[in-house]
């Protein structure tokens, strides 16, 4: 995994409690092709039906032998702070959004299966590939979306026929090591945000 560092204008998140703190300078890139195993088990979960630019939840589930593959992945600070619990994640792109419900811990997403995307941060001006086995750790209130490769805006109708993005999401506790690699520190400093925020889905921009 490699940290790729961003200036994006300094941003603080607010959590239910009011507690703040800033919201991370870091994004940690990687690869890891998945077993057949999984991909089979991921593509079982496609749903043709699904709506261009929504994430769809394909539920909870827990595999020892793939968390500690995705452990060692990770490497030992990350790793470490790795939950148990994953979850699977559908879509056909994906319209700006950030994921303010998610306290106390940083986001991953590991790509399966799917198009040769990209995983989008406007804020950080920081494009990473959301192609199958792409692995992305990021903090969930960093606005993102999953768009066509270049593309600036985001558009339903240029993704309606395109193959779905299947996606094994995991979490990391905030602990302290994760904090400090993530450059993460308390309090406020720039702009607040928190769930109220609202966010253009075309653009990422915040909204009045």
């Amino acid at each position: 995994m490699q940290f790729i560092s961003h200036s994006g204008a300094p941003l603080s998140c607010l959590d239910a409690a009011g507690t703040a703190r800033s919201i991370a300078d870091k994004i940690a890139f990687g690869h890891c092709p998945a077993s057949a195993a999984l991909q089979t088990r991921a593509r079982d979960l496609r749903d043709p039906t699904s709506v261009a630019g929504r994430v769809y939840s394909g539920g909870a589930w827990r595999d020892t032998a793939v968390h500690a593959q995705l452990a060692a992945v990770l490497g030992d600070t990350l790793g470490g702070a790795l939950r148990d619990d994953f979850e699977w994640y559908c879509c056909r792109a994906a319209f700006f959004h950030n994921d303010a419900h998610y306290e106390g811990r940083l986001f991953g997403t590991w790509c399966i299966a799917g198009a040769e995307l990209e995983l989008v941060f406007p804020r950080a001006s920081v494009r990473l590939s959301s192609a199958p086995s792409a692995i992305t750790v990021f903090d969930p209130y960093e606005v993102h979306g999953i768009l066509a490769p270049g593309a600036q805006q985001f558009s339903a109708t240029d993704y309606e026929d395109i193959e779905p993005s299947l996606i094994l999401g995991f979490e990391l506790d905030l602990t302290p090591a994760i904090a400090a690699a993530f450059g993460i520190k308390p309090g406020a400093t720039g702009r607040i945000i928190s769930s109220a925020t609202r966010i253009a889905a075309s653009s990422g921009a915040f909204e009045p």
